[in-house]
């Protein structure tokens, strides 16, 4: 490895190493397709993802709120409904990283184990 190349490739892995942390949760690679689609509200995702608790899903909007992934917006009425969208930065991005991601997966069946 040439030495001068070392801080460019050690910034690279950091920033790899962040995106599948980022990504990592049980749940937070399902609420982000389905959020890749259009906004949506906890209950809706409840009903998506029947196996995953609303402890779960709480938690994985949550930790993607914190990282500026999702927004969280109350919507005013006579019932309390919030709402959860991808902000402005990843409503074009995000799609393109896992439809990248996907494409990979499914070009390397080998090591993954049958679905």
């Amino acid at each position: 490895m040439n030495m001068t190349n070392a801080p460019s490739e050690l910034v690279y892995a950091e920033r790899i190493a962040q995106v599948i942390e980022l990504l990592q949760g049980k749940w937070t690679a399902h609420v982000l397709c389905a959020l890749c689609k259009r906004p949506v509200r906890l209950g809706e995702l409840r009903r998506a993802l029947p196996a995953a608790s609303k402890k779960s899903l709480t938690a994985s909007l949550r930790s993607l709120e914190a990282a500026h992934v999702v927004l969280r917006r109350d919507l005013s009425g006579a019932l309390l409904h919030v709402e959860y969208q991808l902000t402005e930065p990843m409503r074009e991005s995000l799609p393109l990283l896992l439809a990248s991601l996907t494409a990979w997966r499914e070009s390397q069946d080998d090591l993954f184990e049958p679905e």
